[in-house]
């Protein structure tokens, strides 16, 4: 996105990098940082007074109430590790346009529509893919068509997802290099990006929930809610899941 970034995962670390460089913005993920989180905050506005208003809380979806107290006490945005990748771009717009600037577009983060599930009805034509088995998704969004195929191979305990992202002609050639992520419970499991021909791959480990999200254009990304994957379990028996 054009940023440059410094990880830390010390406190103190933290606090020495603020003293040495002027950052634009900080990113505090409240899960790591526990009980210092007050001490944290209060000590980055008085090391850098700029940064006051420039704090991103990051945090997983149960925060605990000390954290969410903290958030509303110092009126941080807040952004879920689960969808950092997609709200952070949207975030970051909102610190930095101009004060009453309505022209700003938000990130848009939309739910793709489902068209057909092979477990349903015949497989549609379209995946660039040499597997025969699994389960097929074909989703759409606007002019888009996303497939997806979800693949567990025998003896194995990780889940593969095959997937190509096609457009109508007036749109062809612009999937290259879009950023797909796989999202589970935990956070992400998986990231590519696609080829010149709108394809991607993804591998992780067997996840119970899980969803794709694929940037389409500057600020839109959208969700293939791929949920519950208990069905492998059923169709698929041969998976090595230790149980």
């Amino acid at each position: 996105m054009g940023w440059t970034s410094t990880a830390v995962s010390v406190q103190e670390d933290l606090f020495a990098a603020i003293e040495k460089e002027p950052f634009d913005v900080v990113l505090l993920d409240l899960d790591h940082i526990g009980s210092d989180a007050e001490r944290t905050v209060l000590k980055i506005k008085e090391i850098r007074p700029s940064l006051s208003e420039r704090i991103i809380a990051v945090s997983g979806e149960r925060a605990d109430p000390q954290a969410l107290e903290l958030i509303e006490r110092h009126d941080l945005p807040h952004l879920l590790h689960v969808h950092l990748l997609s709200q952070v771009w949207t975030a970051l717009e909102d610190l930095f346009a101009p004060r009453g600037l309505s022209t700003v577009a938000p990130r848009s983060v939309q739910v793709a529509r489902l068209v057909s599930d092979s477990f349903s009805s015949p497989s549609p034509q379209g995946i660039r893919s040499s597997c025969s088995s699994g389960r097929h998704f074909t989703y759409e969004h606007n002019d888009t068509t996303i497939d997806v195929l979800v693949h567990c191979t025998e003896g194995s305990d990780r889940i593969s997802l095959v997937g190509q992202v096609l457009d109508g002609p007036k749109a062809r050639g612009k999937n290259d290099g879009l950023p797909v992520v796989l999202i589970g419970g935990n956070g992400t499991l998986a990231r590519t990006t696609t080829n010149h021909l709108g394809e991607f791959n993804l591998e992780s480990e067997f996840a119970d929930n899980v969803s794709l999200e694929i940037r389409l254009g500057e600020r839109s990304w959208v969700t293939i809610p791929l949920g519950q994957m208990d069905w492998i379990n059923r169709e698929m028996p041969e998976r090595a899941t230790g149980t």
